[in-house]
């Protein structure tokens, strides 16, 4: 409000407006209104006339003065040029805006801040009714009112209200979500879902034997360890995931984008890095806690359920993640479980099924390694091969590894296992050796097996078997190379790189890399997905995103290995771009291993 006032109040050369305007406000102090007002805020009317140039000039100002909104006005600085310069510098914007709006005959209401030369910032709602007089120059009626303490209590409410709704959706010990906070985001997590094509996990942590540290420690240890706790499973996870507390020593965690719904059926992308994320959580708890001036450590049981995999809507997918939850209790807790369709009314079959795995396991029978040709795409000959388990299974026949690998993480029978496939691998790379056949052999070992005296282990194998560590390719997926922690690996690395030991990243482009990373870890192999190659040469994106990664590759000094090749075109697409190494069905599906000679001609044929 730019305004000019007279020392007395009111110009010589009042106008008609403006006695009516003093007559009105004259008026309107007589009623018990106003007075009540007066005693508690500043109110002042005034009337300005709008020039052609832009300026204000106000002819009318009746009230308690500009001293009650802005302070001592200071002697170089005339009313209107107090009054302007006293507008809160990130109001003003909105307090030009206002005033270009009464320059095109618009009435506004705007409420803003001044900032007094008393150093009191006050906020004012200022009201203001344009008209065009018939002389010419537009009239501008307007009210000005102190608005502070109305403001105060707003501000006040409205932050008593986000703390009452903090309190009413988060837990009062660890800050985190509560369940019910949880629900909300896990039901917006399923309609993005919906549309996305993401599978969406659940996490259902529960930590072992706690009665046992509150009986020990006392309840508030217990408290103090709950807090470290829920910090450092909301540390390790992204800002996209969500960390609750159902309650007790009870914790949930929802992973909104686990791999493709479409590949979920499958049980492939969505369950391998659910379970590769319920390896982290328990591995960042599995380090000690400090409570109470005392080293403490604690393990957990965790349940996963998947969307669309185990249910689609929110109540199910934590029923079955607490399901999944007690079968890890029940096999010996400091585990993780998936849940399995119809765990919670077939827990018995899911335990004889584990059983009779355990023993095909221990007795080695029942197991037998497949292999599948790996290519050099130049001249098509055979380098290497994968081997790749199956498991013939009693009552059920042959069982797919999608069901029976899971099962032998969550039964702890995945390490026996691996060891397994590496002996029978190496076995049968020094029996063809000796029918003068040089192939390396590659096996997948899972995230569990990255560590140091696992990979020692199967350099030691290696050896027994009188085989250069050249001959043996180890297959780990991208997000456990990117996750190995601590360095531990690093002495071990340098060995396994020393010993000429072949390292390939499985199911490159799927996960997370740091191109240091890969470095550091000594790769020679990166393998890409088959989900990419399987586009090919017809989307475009996956042409861009292959040729991409070979290059990538080949910038490394890596050998890339494209996985699923199926046709003669998608061959000569990758090896047009540089692509050293492939493996598919155009070649040949994975075969026993007395089939492996034959296809030496049948493959060379290719070239």
């Amino acid at each position: 409000m730019n305004c000019g006032m007279p020392e007395n109040g009111t110009p010589d050369s009042a106008t008609d407006d403006t006695r009516s305007l003093a007559a009105l406000a004259e008026a309107f102090a007589s009623t018990d209104v106003l007075e009540r007002m007066a005693g508690t805020l500043a109110i002042l009317l005034y009337q300005m006339e709008c020039s052609a140039d832009g300026t204000f000039e106000c002819t009318a100002f009746l009230g308690s003065g500009l001293e009650a909104l802005v302070g001592s006005i200071p002697s170089h600085y005339s009313p209107e040029e107090a009054w302007d310069a006293a507008v809160h510098e990130d109001d003003r914007a909105a307090y030009e805006a206002a005033t270009a709006s009464l320059e095109d005959g618009r009435p506004v209401e705007i409420e803003y801040r001044l900032v007094g030369y008393d150093g009191v910032t006050r906020w004012v709602s200022d009201r203001m009714h344009p008209r065009q007089r018939t002389d010419g120059p537009v009239v501008v009626d307007g009210i000005v009112v102190d608005i502070s303490d109305r403001r105060l209590a707003t501000e006040q409410l409205a932050e008593a209200q986000e703390r009452l709704s903090h309190i009413a959706y988060h837990d009062s010990l660890t800050d985190l979500p509560n369940r019910t906070l949880f629900q909300d985001h896990l039901a917006g997590a399923l309609h993005r879902a919906r549309v996305t094509g993401a599978a969406v996990a659940v996490f259902f942590v529960d930590l072992d034997n706690f009665k046992l540290i509150n009986d020990s420690f006392g309840h508030a240890s217990g408290d103090e360890l709950l807090c470290a706790v829920a910090a450092r499973l909301k540390h390790c996870m992204r800002t996209s995931d969500t960390v609750a507390r159902q309650g007790g020593d009870e914790f949930l965690i929802l992973v909104p984008d686990v791999g493709a719904a479409r590949s979920v059926p499958k049980g492939t992308s969505a369950q391998v890095l659910a379970e590769e994320i319920a390896w982290k959580i328990r591995r960042v708890l599995q380090e000690p806690f400090i409570v109470s001036g005392i080293e403490i450590y604690v393990t957990a049981s965790v349940g996963i359920s998947l969307f669309p995999l185990d249910a689609a809507d929110p109540e199910t997918l934590l029923k079955h993640a607490d399901v999944a939850m007690y079968e890890a209790k029940g096999e010996g807790r400091d585990r993780h479980h998936l849940y399995a369709a119809g765990a919670d009314g077939d827990a018995l079959r899911q335990l004889s099924m584990a059983g009779r795995l355990r023993r095909a396991v221990e007795a080695g029978e029942g197991l037998v390694l497949h292999y599948q040709p790996l290519v050099n795409m130049k001249d098509a000959s055979m380098v290497g091969v994968e081997a790749l388990i199956r498991w013939r299974d009693g009552e059920r026949g042959l069982v797919q590894p999608n069901d029976f690998i899971p099962l032998a993480e969550r039964t702890g029978l995945i390490g026996p296992m691996s060891d397994w496939v590496v002996e029978q691998a190496c076995r049968q790379a020094a029996a063809w050796r000796s029918d003068g056949l040089d192939l390396f052999v590659s096996v997948n070992l899972p995230a569990s097996f990255w560590q140091p005296t696992a990979m020692r282990h199967v350099l030691g194998t290696i050896e027994s078997f009188g085989l250069n560590a050249n001959r043996l390719m180890i297959e780990i997926t991208e997000s456990a190379v990117m996750e190995e922690r601590g360095g531990a690996m690093g002495p071990v690395l340098a060995e396994i790189h020393e010993r000429g030991l072949k390292l390939a990243i499985d199911d490159f482009g799927t996960g997370h890399s740091s191109l240091g990373r890969l470095s550091q870890m000594r790769v020679t192999t990166l393998k890409i997905d088959r989900s990419f190659v399987s586009g090919l040469p017809d989307d475009p994106n996956a042409a861009v995103l292959v040729t991409s990664m070979i290059q990538l590759a080949d910038s490394l000094g890596l050998y890339p290995l494209a996985e699923g090749i199926e046709t003669e075109e998608q061959r000569r697409f990758v090896l047009e771009r540089g692509c050293k190494l492939g493996q598919g069905f155009l070649f040949s599906r994975p075969v026993p291993a007395e089939e492996i000679p034959a296809l030496y001609p049948v493959l060379t044929e290719l070239a």
